[in-house]
This record gives C-alpha cells, sequence and structure tokens, in this order.
C-alpha cells in the first residue's frame, strides 16, 4: 500500500487538516474533560448531560432534525439523569461554511464515540439502554459525509475560510462550555478522610 499522499489527496484533505490545525487548542481542551474515558457511571453521566445540552443546541443552531439529542435524551432518561437547560437563545446560521464548521465538529465527535462506546459497555450499557447515543453516532455516516463536502469545498480556493474556522471554533467552545457545566451540575462525591 503506498503511503505517500499525492497532491490531489492532499489538496481534497486541505480543508479538514485546516480545520484541525486551526482547532487543535479547543479540540484538546474537550478533549481532557474525559481524558479517563467513559469507564465509570459518573464520568458517563456527565458526558451525557453536557453532549445531549450541547446537540441540542447544535440542532438548533443548523437547523437539523433533533436526532442525537433525541438519542442522549432516552439515554439520560434511561440513567434518570436530568437535562441541563440551555443558556440563552442561539441564533440559527444561515452562512453554509459556518453551518460546515459546526457539522465538522460534531461529525468528528463520532470518531470519538466508536473509542467511547467501549467504555460504557463494561458499564452494562448497549445501543437499546443506555447508549443509544454512541452506538449510533459511531455507527453513522456523518462523518464521512462531512469529509465529502469539505473536499468538495476545497476545490474552491478562493473562497475565505473565515466562517468555516469560525463556526468549528464557535462549535468547539459551546461542547466545552456544555461539558463544564455537566461537571458543575455532577460534582464528584466528596471522599471521606482516612482515619
Amino acid at each position: 500500500m503506498n503511503t505517500a499522499l499525492s497532491k490531489l489527496d492532499v489538496e481534497r484533505h486541505d480543508l479538514r487538516h485546516f480545520l484541525r490545525a486551526e482547532t487543535s487548542d479547543l479540540h484538546a481542551r474537550v478533549d481532557a474533560s474525559f481524558v479517563d474515558g467513559l469507564g465509570t457511571p459518573l464520568a458517563y453521566g456527565r458526558y451525557l448531560v453536557g453532549m445531549h445540552r450541547f446537540a441540542a443546541d447544535f440542532e438548533s443552531v443548523i437547523g437539523a432534525v433533533p436526532r442525537a439529542s433525541y438519542w442522549l435524551a432516552s439515554d439520560l432518561h434511561d440513567l434518570a439523569l436530568a437535562p441541563l437547560p440551555p443558556t440563552g437563545v442561539r441564533g440559527f446560521v444561515t452562512e453554509a461554511d459556518e453551518r460546515l464548521g459546526w457539522e465538522y465538529v460534531m461529525a468528528g465527535s463520532s470518531v470519538g464515540a466508536r473509542h467511547l462506546v467501549r467504555g460504557v459497555q463494561t458499564l452494562g450499557h448497549h445501543e437499546h439502554a443506555g447508549a443509544r447515543f454512541l452506538a449510533r453516532h459511531a455507527g453513522g455516516d456523518t462523518w464521512r459525509n462531512v469529509l465529502d463536502r469539505l473536499s468538495a469545498r476545497s476545490t474552491h480556493t478562493a473562497l475565505p475560510r473565515t466562517h468555516l474556522l469560525q463556526g468549528a471554533r464557535d462549535a468547539f467552545l459551546l461542547v466545552q462550555s456544555c461539558f463544564e457545566r455537566a461537571f458543575a451540575a455532577m460534582p464528584a462525591p466528596r471522599e471521606e478522610p482516612a482515619a
């Protein structure tokens, strides 16, 4: 197998690499929220609560059918967890590149979902009870669709990337905020002092 990328491959993936590089700081902050994965009930609960809020806001921002937030709401119900309320009204994004930036973040989380779902399965959750979102998100084709759209958009090199990057950065900032709120809503139990 030839591992060298052709010039065409580099051009086709240019926007993906651009977004990855320009959002790496924000992506790292989000990843740091669950550095140990979702292998404990508390970690998984925080993830579900924060991700549900992000998904609901994301779907509102891009005008999507509430699919991911529905799956997450079902998982919250299964685990008897309360959702986070919205913190304000987010406007609908009308600019196509900005929407694509938002979609890059949500669809990209499906790649992580493939790894995270293993941790929650050890807790006894599965696609039909408690892990609907992770199982369905991991198995979907939204990431491939976003990559194809980024590839098609890469052919228009004269177009500015400002809105695309703004959408992705706004989405990462929102998901980080949602996870921070989930941690605040579900603090770790205080440990008893050693005798």
